[in-house]
C-alpha cells in the first residue's frame, strides 16, 4: 500500500489503464549479458526486491568473435500478426533501417541467449510479464504519445505507469492527466515548489514498481542515484546521430540548427541508454534521415521526428520483451523478434 507522503507527490487522478498479470518468471532489470560463463547472481538491490519464484536469464558467446555483419539494405517487412495481451489488437511490425545478420565464422560460436515470451506469453518456456513504464517530458510529449498508443495497441508489452516532469503546465503532463497517468513533478525549482528530491523521486518509482524509465525530450540531467538504481534500464532519445551534435545544450532545433551549419548530408534519431552523462550512454539504435540542400531546421526537425516516433516504439518493445542482448565489449544488440540468428 502507498503511504500518503508518496501519494501527495501525484497529481490526483484515476489510476493508469493495467493489462493482465501472466506469472512473472524473471525481473526486466536483469541485462541479459554476454559472456562465456553465465550470468553472475542478482544484486542484493534486485534480489532484494525480487518478487518469489523469479528466475535469473542465462546467456552464453564465445570470447573468440561476433560472426555480425551489418547491411544498409532495409529488411523486408515482417509479416506475422502480433497479439496484444491487454485486447484482440492486431498489428504489423514497422521494418528496420538496418539488417545485421549473424554470418558463419571458423572461429566465433553464435550468440545464444534463453529465448523469452512476448506480450504476456511463452515463448522457449519463458513467460515474460507486461513491463511498468515510467516515461520522463519536458514539452509536448509526443514520443511518450507514441509509445502510450503503442502500449494500449498491442506494439509494447507495457504500461505507462508514471509521467515524471519539470514542468507540470507541458503538454506531456496534460496528456498524462488525461489518460489517468499519475504525474510526478521533478526537481522542485521556484516555478515547481511541488517537486520532489532525487531520494523522494526513487521512493516514488519503487512504489510504483517501474521496471524501465524512457526520456522522452526531458531535458533536465538524469540524478546518479537514478542511474545507479536502474542500471541498463533507462532509454534516452535525442535527435542527431550520436556522437556527432550530442551533450549539454544540443537540443530541439538548436540540434538541427547545428547539423544544417555544418554541412552534414545525413541525420537522424539516436536511442542509447542513459549513464552519468547527457548524450553519452551506448548507442541502441538509429534511423538515418537525409539532409536536404535548402532544408531549414524546421523541415528537417519535422522529418527527424517522424522517424523518432517509430524507432523509439520498435526499441521499447524490444526492451520490454527482453529481446536486448549485451556484446562483452558493452554494445548493446536488438535480437529479432522472430528470428533469434538476426540483429540490429
Amino acid at each position: 500500500m502507498r503511504s500518503d507522503s508518496t501519494l501527495s507527490h501525484f497529481s490526483r487522478s484515476s489510476p493508469a489503464a493495467g493489462g493482465a498479470r501472466v506469472r512473472r518468471l524473471r525481473r526486466a532489470r536483469d541485462p541479459v549479458v554476454l559472456s562465456p560463463l553465465a550470468v553472475p547472481p542478482l544484486s542484493s538491490r534486485v534480489a532484494a526486491e525480487a518478487w518469489p519464484g523469479n528466475l535469473a536469464m542465462e546467456a552464453a558467446v564465445a570470447s573468440t568473435g561476433s560472426g555480425l555483419r551489418c547491411s544498409p539494405n532495409p529488411m523486408p517487412k515482417q509479416q506475422h500478426e502480433r497479439r496484444s495481451a491487454r485486447v484482440g489488437f492486431v498489428s504489423q511490425p514497422r521494418p528496420r533501417a538496418v539488417r545485421c545478420k549473424r554470418f558463419p565464422h571458423p572461429d566465433a560460436r553464435a550468440y545464444a541467449a534463453v529465448g523469452v515470451g512476448v506480450k504476456g506469453g511463452e515463448a522457449g518456456g519463458v513467460w515474460v510479464e507486461r513491463k511498468r513504464l515510467a516515461v520522463f517530458v519536458s514539452g509536448g510529449g509526443s514520443n511518450f504519445r507514441a509509445i502510450h498508443d503503442a502500449a494500449l495497441g498491442g506494439e509494447v508489452n507495457g504500461d505507462v505507469v508514471a509521467l515524471v516532469t519539470d514542468k507540470p503546465g507541458c503538454g506531456g503532463a496534460e496528456h498524462a492527466r488525461g489518460n489517468g497517468i499519475p504525474v510526478v513533478v521533478f526537481p522542485k525549482s521556484k516555478s515547481a515548489p511541488e517537486g520532489v528530491s532525487a531520494d523522494e523521486l526513487l521512493n516514488a518509482l519503487r512504489e510504483l514498481r517501474v521496471d524501465f524509465i524512457l526520456l522522452a525530450g526531458y531535458l533536465k540531467l538524469i540524478p546518479v542515484e537514478l542511474v545507479q538504481a536502474y542500471p541498463r534500464s533507462i532509454l534516452n532519445i535525442h535527435p542527431s546521430l550520436l556522437p556527432a551534435f550530442g551533450g549539454k545544450g544540443y537540443y530541439g532545433l538548436k540540434v538541427h540548427k547545428a547539423v544544417i551549419a555544418s554541412g552534414a548530408r545525413y541525420s537522424g534519431p539516436t536511442v542509447h541508454f542513459v549513464d552519468e552523462h547527457y548524450d553519452t550512454g551506448r548507442t541502441l539504435a538509429q534511423r538515418v534521415v537525409p539532409v536536404l540542400a535548402n532544408d531549414t531546421p524546421e523541415q528537417l526537425a519535422t522529418r527527424v521526428l517522424h522517424e523518432e516516433h517509430q524507432v523509439y516504439v520498435e526499441a521499447v518493445a524490444a526492451l520490454c520483451e527482453d529481446r536486448i542482448v549485451w556484446r562483452e565489449d558493452g554494445v548493446p544488440l536488438i535480437r529479432n523478434q522472430t528470428n533469434p540468428d538476426e540483429y540490429t
